[in-house]
């Protein structure tokens, strides 16, 4: 079984008009969603309600839990130990998963019993203000293949990550809108809640613990053929600009730091990626 968790803060109409529609018409009940909320009013609380006597009745467990603690970061480390499933799927409440996703999902894990973390292929959906990045990420997909590039998610010993939108195979990390893990990973690793440090959005703390995963197994994360998220960004509650900025400041400080990195190859002929220190992984940062 898969345990999907969606943790949120006051974005209601995203839980309502993308995420939990998209769950409610999988083409398998072979889930449980775990809603972790950590919003200043009830009406998420109240969709919660509207939508879990319609997954009931597919025998599909809907389960609602007021957040103790608020960050994106926390809120994970805290859904996950309530969950059941032997596979652990996190999702944004702007995510819309494709009807085949969960058993793309679930085909993967049983078909590489090796692989201990998945994701769908993402497909950012863009409104006017990001048409003209749409375009440009078109144009360099079109010139990508005419010179025969393969697009990888792969993070940079500067601590950059790219890659968010490449085709399926081997991936260095998961994006928070679509990762899944293998439930023992937790029982050794958790999401670094100092990312938190400059507010609850923790800007890509869904990197930094995918990355630590993909360097603590002797195989790649995968990104499955079958199966999508449309990520529909919705922007708000996301926090302020100065407080993302912030955060990715000091989360690439972080990563770029060479004192806690060391190199390994890994994913193939050619690619280096790097390997974080026993102190950076389990006592927090320097």
């Amino acid at each position: 079984m898969i345990s999907v968790i969606i943790a949120t803060k006051d974005r209601d109409e995203a839980l309502r008009k993308i995420s939990l529609p998209s769950l409610f018409g999988q083409d398998t009940s072979d889930f449980e969603v775990i809603l972790w909320d950590a919003s200043d009013t009830e009406k998420s609380r109240i969709v919660a309600s509207d939508f879990s006597h319609r997954f009931e009745a597919k025998g599909i467990d809907l389960r609602y839990f007021r957040a103790r603690r608020v960050g994106i970061a926390s809120q994970r480390n805290d859904a996950v130990r309530v969950a059941r499933g032997e596979i652990v799927f996190f999702i944004d409440d702007d995510s819309e998963v494709s009807p085949e996703g969960m058993l793309a999902l679930e085909k993967c894990f049983r078909d590489f019993p090796e692989c201990v973390g998945a994701g769908l292929v993402v497909v950012e959906i863009s409104d006017e203000k990001r048409a003209g990045s749409c375009f440009m990420e078109k144009l360099k997909g079109r010139l990508y293949k005419a010179l025969g590039y393969r697009k990888t998610r792969k993070v940079h010993p500067s601590g950059s990550h790219k890659g968010m939108t490449a085709p399926p195979g081997p991936a260095q990390w998961l994006s928070g809108c679509s990762m899944a893990f293998r439930r023992e990973i937790f029982d050794s690793i958790q999401f670094n809640e100092k990312l938190e440090t400059f507010g609850g959005y923790a800007m890509a703390e869904d990197v930094e613990f995918s990355h630590r995963v993909f360097l603590s197994s002797d195989s790649p994360l995968l990104i499955p053929s079958e199966g999508d998220i449309r990520h529909h960004g919705v922007l708000e509650s996301r926090g302020m600009v100065d407080e993302r900025t912030i955060a990715m400041f000091f989360l690439q400080q972080v990563l770029g730091n060479a004192s806690g990195f060391r190199t390994r190859p890994n994913m193939g002929q050619g690619c280096v990626c790097l390997e974080y220190s026993e102190t950076f992984c389990f006592h927090g940062f320097p």
